[in-house]
């Protein structure tokens, strides 16, 4: 499970947020920043999250932006089609890196994410999503295909939960990406749990 982490005030409530999710089992934790924050709490938020995930043993990764990700001493970057190329974030960040792209079902996609260095693969949302309300809802297929092409692990995003993290796994991805399942959720931790233990079942033969 890879929680995507929103922004949230005071930058508190957000490690808060985080701290409960990594208690739940995250195995990955990122910081999505949209604008909402300053570039002086973008960073502090950052640090803050990146503490909290080595303290768990689990990576962390910036969104979007390679030279952020530097700043903040990130495990890696997630880079989508209007971010900087997976190959200029390998080149900035170098070969221990952990570099994820985003791809939106077209063939020749994966290929072309493993040449330019990707280290795993995001593909969504085949649920509505709170988070990108505009964007259309895949159908399942879709992440079939992605998945039968790719060399590479791949998760799912997009308006995952603890209802549908199971119909997912039996689709053979890697893991879930979750934003406001955990991010909104009265109790972040039970939040996660649910959704490991979904997926978890799922996944088993």
């Amino acid at each position: 499970m890879y929680l995507v982490a929103s922004p949230q005030r005071p930058i508190t409530r957000l490690l808060a947020t985080v701290t409960a999710a990594l208690e739940g089992g995250i195995s990955v934790v990122q910081l999505r920043d949209k604008g909402a924050y300053s570039p002086e709490d973008t960073v502090a938020a950052g640090r803050g999250m990146r503490e909290l995930a080595h303290g768990f043993g689990v990576p962390f990764l910036a969104n979007d932006d390679p030279e952020l990700a530097r700043r903040l001493d990130a495990d890696g970057v997630h880079v989508g089609r209007d971010d900087p190329s997976p190959r200029i974030a390998r080149a900035l960040l170098g070969p221990k890196a952990i570099i994820g792209v985003t791809v939106y079902g077209k063939p020749g996609e994966e290929s072309s994410a493993l040449e330019s260095g990707a280290d795993y693969l995001a593909a969504g949302p085949f649920f509505p999503s709170p988070t990108k309300p505009e964007e259309p809802v895949l159908p399942l297929h879709i992440l079939d295909g992605v998945v039968k092409r790719s060399r590479l692990p791949v998760f799912a995003i997009g308006g995952v939960n603890a209802d549908n993290a199971g119909l997912l796994a039996r689709h053979r991805v890697a893991g879930v990406a979750v934003v406001s399942a955990i991010m909104d959720a009265a109790d972040p931790r039970h939040a996660t749990e649910a959704i490991r233990r979904a997926f978890s079942e799922a996944s088993r033969p």
